[in-house]
């Protein structure tokens, strides 16, 4: 219910706030911004065409998706841009929907106006993990047809578990890089779509919830995380601001 309030105040708060900064038609018209101290951690994101709203989002999140990079690509980062979070309302002033990469020069710009971010970008040989077929061959079972693409992580602080429906490796190779904090690149030569469980859980509890993620993948998909190291380019960070509440 709070939350439902408070987005409906920032709507009708948006239509008065000042412009934000513009670029050639390359940045929000407008942007409401308010912090959400809710305490929790899931964050929402809608689009709708000339708007987009990032509910419970936190900074880095947003120079994430403003560079199309993982969060382990941002260097330099104050703790705080990956804890505080924040409810923001921005709108173009056009009808066009923004797609993941039409949405990337809209957010820089909203985060240089709006959080005072500086930045410069470096590569950096950063550690990382290959996934390649294990020795005795990959257990993936290709989908018969049944069922609507799917796949997602469910779970807390204990046992988590990835269900797939017509799942493929590139979104494996996504979730991996988020759960393991490291790039994870594709060496399996495998394509297609597949339908598994997997199943694991942190490292400091697999006594009592199960498997780690490293031997779950080995046991369970016929995969395995080899680690590397490979010149990857990266966001550093120079300055960034808390921003001031609308």
């Amino acid at each position: 219910m709070c939350r439902a309030i408070r987005l409906c105040v920032a709507v009708a708060a948006i239509t008065s706030l000042a412009p934000a900064y513009a670029q050639s038609g390359r940045a929000f018209e407008v942007v409401s911004i308010r912090p959400n101290r809710e305490g929790g951690e899931a964050s929402d994101t809608t689009t709708t065409p000339g708007r987009l709203s990032l509910i419970n989002a936190t900074p880095a999140s947003l120079i994430r998706r403003a560079f199309g990079i993982q969060e382990w690509q941002i260097i330099g980062s104050p703790a705080w841009i990956s804890t505080e979070r924040f409810d923001i309302i921005a709108v173009t002033g056009g009808a066009d929907q923004l797609t993941d990469k039409s949405r990337e020069p809209f957010l820089q710009a909203l985060l240089a106006d709006r959080f005072g971010l500086k930045y410069h970008k470096e590569t950096r040989g950063l550690d990382g993990y290959s996934l390649v077929v294990a020795k005795n061959g990959s257990k993936l079972v290709q989908n018969t047809g049944a069922g609507e693409y799917a796949m997602k992580v469910t779970g807390g602080l204990g046992k988590q578990v990835l269900h797939s429906t017509k799942g493929n490796i590139p979104r494996l190779i996504e979730i991996l890089s988020r759960v393991t904090g490291r790039m994870v690149t594709d060496d399996t030569g495998l394509s297609g779509q597949y339908d598994f469980t997997l199943e694991w859980g942190p490292d400091e509890q697999t006594d009592l919830v199960g498997p780690s993620l490293f031997t779950a993948l080995q046991e369970q998909l016929g995969l395995r995380l080899a680690a590397t190291k490979k010149p990857t380019e990266v966001i550093v960070i120079d300055r960034v601001d808390r921003p001031t509440d609308n």
